[in-house]
């Protein structure tokens, strides 16, 4: 099977939302959030948490996204089987942004602990993964969005002349 036929099975759309899944897989591993303590401006060492160690639900719902964008990738490219889940994909993108968006706008807490000169709060800080994250969750929603468009061209009738 060359490659040029699994293109030709996959609309620009489908394409674009199974790279933006894949790259948000990848960036979930990758350090989205830095900490900072409300005590001092500097630390003697660093963390870093990625979106699996930082969030609680927050990646499960991602991975939801990534599995039925991936999904419905393999089941036209494999089955050559055109379900109509785009609806869905763009749907799984939209969500994906808000909250990654959301993680953005209100980054997670990292407890407090206790000293002797008062309590000490650590803060999480954006990294760059997280920004990337949001882009590709952006594509899964326009490249959800565009294969409905898409499928809806090609489904309907031509014009009478």
């Amino acid at each position: 099977m060359s490659s040029g036929r699994i293109r030709d099975r996959l609309a620009l759309g489908e394409k674009i939302a199974a790279v933006s899944a894949i790259l948000l897989f990848a960036f979930m591993f990758l350090d989205w959030f830095g900490m900072k303590s409300s005590e001092d401006s500097f630390s003697l060492f660093s963390i870093s948490r990625s979106a699996w160690e930082a969030l609680d639900y927050i990646p499960i719902l991602l991975l939801l996204a990534i599995i039925v964008t991936l999904y419905d990738t393999g089941l036209r490219v494999v089955l050559r089987l055109a379900a109509p889940t785009n609806a869905v994909v763009a749907i799984l993108g939209v969500i994906s942004a808000v909250l990654i968006l959301y993680r953005i706008i209100y980054p997670p807490n990292f407890g407090s602990m206790g000293t002797a000169w008062g309590t000490v709060t650590y803060e999480g800080t954006l990294q760059l993964p997280i920004f990337l994250a949001l882009a590709a969750a952006v594509g899964i929603a326009y490249g959800g969005l565009r294969a409905m468009r898409e499928e809806t061209a090609s489904s309907s009738p031509p014009p009478d002349k």
